[in-house]
């Protein structure tokens, strides 16, 4: 019986679509998330802020004071934003992506953005997938 149930629930997991599986994902506001959200979220600013605030936090662990060049700056602070995988200057563009055009917003911690993106991202990413004209 034990492994009838084991193999049902493989097999429920399995076919659940992607979308619901990353539900419930710390790292990842999806665009259920922000169709649940309302008109509670207008923009990538309001995603973040409202579902993800932990995202703007300064980085725990590693000090965060100096960059990878031992110098002090604003990647020491706050994350690096990527939207569509083009790096942008600063959080504030995040205000300029409409909720309707936002598919996938992700973060990327410390660790993994200095190994995914190299150094300056000691507040680790933000990366936003904007949905294709159609």
């Amino acid at each position: 019986m034990r492994r009838f149930l084991f193999v049902a629930v493989l097999a429920l997991l399995a076919a659940a679509p992607l979308e619901a599986q990353k539900r419930g994902d710390r790292n990842t506001i999806t665009r259920v998330d922000i169709d649940e959200a309302g008109n509670a979220v207008t923009n990538a600013d309001d995603a973040v802020r409202r579902l993800r605030p932990q995202w703007l936090r300064g980085p725990m662990g590693r000090s965060a004071s100096s960059g990878a060049d031992g110098n002090r700056g604003e990647s020491a602070t706050e994350p690096i934003l990527y939207i569509d995988e083009r790096r942008q200057p600063n959080l504030d563009q995040l205000r300029t992506v409409q909720a309707a055009a936002i598919e996938e917003l992700k973060f990327m911690d410390q660790n993994r953005a200095i190994q995914m993106l190299g150094p300056g991202h000691e507040a680790g990413a933000i990366m936003v997938k904007t949905r294709k004209p159609q």
